[in-house]
């Protein structure tokens, strides 16, 4: 599995982001909810992710005569690519921000105010608890905001956590 080549797409990303926040879930499902891309660009990406062995088939049930199948991430071999490479999987996730940037920014109506085109970093000191209580705050306010609204932009929101050199 090439996490690189997985996480420089962007419908890719977010399938996964999907079956990350919700758990395991029908093709349907996900493309109900991705609902800016197309029905069968959503099921194209997730038979290479089955196929590249990223998610895995969970369960399997005959609905009006077709095969639905329950999908969910294989957390074992997504952990072992990550785990593998993960200078490599944050390099191609900071691209993947940078192209999305870069491609913006190209736009001859750019408009950044209007846009609300904003960039943040903060640096806090948090215990292993009270850390693990901010990413499930973050995940619930995510899950409130994830549904793209009728008229909305769509719209990058990005969070990397690292530890931080001291005294740099």
């Amino acid at each position: 599995m090439d996490l690189t080549e997985i996480l420089s797409n962007p419908v890719r990303v977010r399938i996964i982001q999907y079956l990350q926040l919700y758990g395991d879930a029908t093709t349907k499902q996900i493309s109900g909810y991705l609902d800016d891309i197309p029905a069968p660009t959503i099921y194209r990406h997730v038979n290479s992710l089955i196929k590249e062995g990223v998610l895995t088939v969970k369960d399997e049930r005959k609905v009006r005569g077709t095969t639905e199948r329950l999908i969910g991430i294989d957390v074992e071999k997504w952990s072992e690519g990550v785990n593998s490479d993960i200078a490599g999987t944050a390099y191609q996730f900071l691209m993947s921000i940078y192209g999305q940037f870069r491609e913006y920014c190209s736009s001859p109506d750019v408009d950044p105010m209007a846009d609300g085109l904003c960039l943040r970093s903060c640096i806090m000191r948090l215990g292993d608890e009270t850390f693990d209580q901010f990413i499930t705050e973050y995940a619930a306010l995510i899950d409130k905001y994830l549904k793209m609204q009728d008229g909305g932009k769509l719209r990058s929101i990005s969070i990397i956590s690292a530890p931080v050199k001291e005294g740099s």
